[in-house]
């Protein structure tokens, strides 16, 4: 008789005893997990510059202070004070697509989870069916006509099969897809980083192009209103037609200057509209410039323990490492036995009207121990793959963490030379307004050439545009420390948490 249908009278003790032995002594095969954060925390160290960055005038001139363990808020692009700003943000967290689908990778990885982890219940199915058939003794060895037989089967059943996972397989199963939630979580924290810092360097950069439009517009106005002059000074016969026709050269290539820049600012604004999940025929952003911005004055800085607990890029790695170590425990669990209990209650008869009679009852108890003998080598070359992919892993969360503490120090190293660099600008800017100044002054009393002042004009102009660079980079790089330090998304509050992560289902 199959072991499957072995009744349960037929159970002696000793071998009750020894199953309940082998289920209650068997445990989790394989290596259990350990973050290793902490451990490479130690190995690394997050150096603030000292004191406060270079101040200057105008606007994102302001000094920048660090300070170290610093708490930071989810909300810390509310630091640049600037309502439209706030607005653009939270219509992308609304409308964005690629939230949506980091959203959409969310949901499905809980709901494997779900799945995964039914696989730990006895499963239970219940099954029906009638069939008409004809058989004879053929398949027990009678040639006999009196064997043959049409007749009507119907059955009834209600199967239960439980597998006792005696080394804990279907946990380490479990374990693997509990660390791919964790890991999709991380990805939509990333994902919720990633856009809002987008968002901010793109409103950054569409404020400096409208600010280096409106002075080449304003540079431009000037240039004519200064050939037009010298013109009428050349036809009165006090200046040289040359200094006319360079004038007027002047003019034609800071206008040729303006499509390009008109361009770039539709491009960028388009770019925003794809950010914000808007029409971009439509969509107008608002008018905003580099002075309606504030620079934070107050920048945090983490710590090296902080920093591996709070980016979603290392936590998402360190999930993944998690991942494969459950994976391993996997591989190991089958190359041990497996015993898998079944029991079965049904009814079955050959007249509809008598499958539910005494007489039609059927059961079965039964219990499968299957043991690997030989799979040719299978069984052990994926537990060998399992602790490669492990070393995979492992090396690409150290990776992630140094490439973290790089990106930290590369940040914080350029905001002190932006600072640095705004503040040889406004020097710069201001040398070259003097220098004007004085050249078109000896200019007027015969000292000087028009083609000095058209030189001075030239490194002005030039002073005055890279002044604007060199502010929106200061704000691109602030909010860039604040996308390398995580973001703050652990001090959001748990509605904004809800309220972010949902999103439309599947019809």
């Amino acid at each position: 008789m199959p072991s499957s249908l072995i009744p349960v009278r037929r159970w002696r003790r000793p071998t009750l005893v020894a199953l309940m032995a082998l289920t209650l002594g068997a445990c989790a095969v394989g290596p259990d997990f350990q973050s290793p954060a902490d451990k490479l925390a130690e190995d690394y160290q997050v150096r603030a510059p000292v004191g406060e960055t270079a101040r200057t005038d105008g606007p994102g001139g302001g000094a920048q202070r660090f300070t170290e363990g610093a708490p930071i808020a989810a909300d810390w692009y509310r630091l640049f004070g600037s309502p439209a700003l706030d607005a653009l943000i939270r219509q992308a967290m609304e409308n964005s697509p690629s939230l949506r689908a980091s959203q959409a990778s969310l949901r499905q990885a809980a709901h494997q989870l779900e799945a995964v982890s039914g696989s730990d219940l006895p499963d239970l199915d219940l099954s029906g069916g009638a069939t008409r058939q004809r058989s004879n003794g053929a398949r027990i060895g009678q040639d006999n006509p009196m064997f043959n037989n049409v007749f009507n089967l119907y059955e009834a059943r209600l199967a239960l099969s439980y597998d006792l996972d005696l080394f804990h397989a279907s946990d380490r199963e479990t374990e693997a897809q509990v660390a791919q939630v964790a890991y999709a979580q991380n990805l939509l924290r990333g994902s919720m980083l990633t856009l809002v810092d987008n968002v901010v360097v793109t409103t950054v950069r569409l404020a400096a192009l409208r600010d280096r439009l409106a002075a080449s517009e304003t540079i431009v106005r000037l240039q004519r209103d200064q050939a037009e002059l010298l013109s009428e000074q050349e036809q009165a016969g006090s200046v040289a037609y040359a200094d006319v026709l360079r004038a007027r050269a002047q003019l034609a290539d800071s206008q040729a200057q303006l499509p390009t820049l008109r361009h770039d600012l539709a491009t960028t604004e388009h770019a925003l509209a794809r950010l914000v999940g808007a029409d971009p025929s439509t969509f107008r952003a608002p008018p905003l410039s580099l002075a309606d911005l504030n620079l934070p004055a107050e920048l945090p800085v983490s710590l090296p323990s902080e920093l591996v607990r709070q980016r979603p890029d290392i936590l998402a790695a360190e999930e993944q490492l998690h991942a494969a170590n459950a994976r391993v425990g996997l591989a190991t669990a089958r190359l041990y036995p497996n015993l898998n209990l079944t029991a079965s209650l049904g009814s079955v008869a050959n007249h509809g009207d008598a499958l539910f009679e005494p007489a039609a009852k059927v059961w079965s108890l039964g219990a499968d121990l299957t043991a690997p003998l030989f799979h040719g080598g299978t069984l052990r070359a994926n537990k060998k793959a399992a602790q490669a992919a492990w070393e995979a892993e492992y090396a690409h969360y150290r990776d992630t963490v140094l490439g973290a503490f790089v990106q930290v120090a590369d940040v914080l190293d350029a905001i002190q030379r932006d600072a640095d660099g705004l503040n040889a600008r406004d020097h710069s800017l201001e040398a070259n307004r003097d220098s004007l100044a004085l050249v078109r002054k000896q200019y007027r009393a015969g000292a000087a050439g028009y083609l000095d002042v058209l030189s001075a004009e030239q490194r002005y102009n030039q002073a005055l545009l890279s002044r604007i660079d060199a502010v929106r980079q200061r704000y691109v790089n602030t909010a860039a420390l604040y996308h390398a330090l995580g973001g703050g998304w652990w001090s959001a509050t748990p509605e904004r948490n809800d309220r972010t992560a949902a999103a439309p289902t599947a019809p």
